[in-house]
């Protein structure tokens, strides 16, 4: 009786422990299963607190870091999911989401995927949201990603924003890719903060900083030719002051303000700019045809055995020098002599 009464005790003691551990091995699985991107439960304790360690991405992303993952999005977009079209939609509507968070977490999410096409979507998902679908020309794209590569030629795509193609320039880009993005950033904000846009050219090697230079002059003088040259003036080094006029000059040339095509042989003058030496003269119209060409008192040269870029860049020189053309009008007949005019060349100013 004694032995029974013992027994009776033990069970009542020990059973329900017993059932609250088994109870909680359980719990325990289900947790593991819940993160773990192919649903397996652990075979062992030691396994299980291994499989918890925040190994797996996004490929990538850590789960267990909620910082990472925007409310709503699964810590494991993927799932394990083989169909090529549905990871790639997948892909698309998740980083579509993670463009509303932070930029930071979702270029290194960007960073974690391996395979070239799915990394792209997540590219393209990004700078569409950040852009607010305002994408440059396709053809212009291809061109940037064909020269620098897929990362640098889409994050060109962000250069108004500074802040967000520079962070893209650092955590995706090198080299030639990453001088790029910031090139296009830096002429993209030269109109409005022409301090902040020469200072990004401080974050390339030496080697970059010359073209880097170039290039941002080439685009303000384009633009606005005036404050190009009132800010290149100021640049206390001649020959990086003499260098950052020649760059303006590339888009805003010295000459006589007038558009020019090659037609039946002939360089025709196809437009005039407003206030440009050709325009106030009075004596240059749409449709005359350039027949020779004389810089100050030279001998003339017959225009026709040229191409259209030396006859460009004889139109072209230094400000107020004499350029002579020999000019037949649009309507003059078969036999018609050409008319002679002087112009002085000047600089030529834009502002758009």
């Amino acid at each position: 009786m004694l032995a029974v009464a013992v027994l009776a005790v033990a069970v009542t003691v020990f059973h329900p422990w017993t059932e609250r551990d088994h109870n909680s091995e359980q719990a325990a699985q289900f947790e593991v299963q819940s993160i773990s991107p192919e649903n397996e439960t652990p075979a062992d304790p030691s396994r299980a607190t291994a499989d918890q360690q925040p190994t797996q991405k996004l490929n990538g992303t850590q789960p267990n870091k909620a910082e990472n993952v925007p409310a709503g999005i699964s810590a494991d977009p993927l799932g394990g999911i083989t169909n090529k079209l549905e990871r790639l939609n997948r892909i698309r509507e998740t980083f579509t989401a993670l463009a509303a968070g932070n930029p930071t977490n979702a270029l290194r999410a960007v960073k974690d995927l391996t395979n070239d096409t799915e990394r792209e979507t997540a590219m393209l998902a990004l700078v569409t949201q950040w852009t607010q679908g305002n994408l440059r020309p396709a053809q212009e794209r291809a061109f940037y990603i064909s020269q620098y590569g897929v990362e640098a030629g889409l994050g060109i795509q962000l250069a108004n924003n500074p802040d967000l193609a520079v962070l893209w320039a650092n955590e995706l880009t090198e080299g030639s890719g990453r001088a790029a993005i910031l090139r296009q950033t830096a002429a993209s904000l030269v109109n409005s903060d022409p301090t902040g846009a020469f200072a990004l050219g401080e974050q390339l090697p030496p080697e970059e900083h010359q073209n880097f230079i170039d290039a941002v002059f080439a685009r303000w003088g384009a633009s606005d030719t005036e404050a190009a040259l009132n800010w290149a003036d100021q640049i206390q080094d001649p020959a990086e002051r003499d260098a950052a006029i020649a760059a303006i000059r590339t888009t805003a040339p010295v000459g006589i303000g007038a558009a020019l095509s090659m037609q039946d042989g002939y360089a025709v003058i196809n437009q005039l700019f407003p206030g440009t030496p050709a325009e106030l003269s009075g004596q240059i119209h749409t449709g005359d045809r350039i027949v020779a060409l004389a810089q100050g008192d030279n001998a003339f040269v017959d225009a026709r055995g040229l191409d259209l870029k030396q006859i460009v860049d004889m139109v072209r020189g230094a400000p107020n020098t004499t350029l002579q053309l020999q000019l037949l009008a649009a309507d003059a007949g078969p036999g018609a002599a050409p008319h002679t005019i002087s112009i002085l060349r000047n600089q030529l100013k834009f502002k758009r």
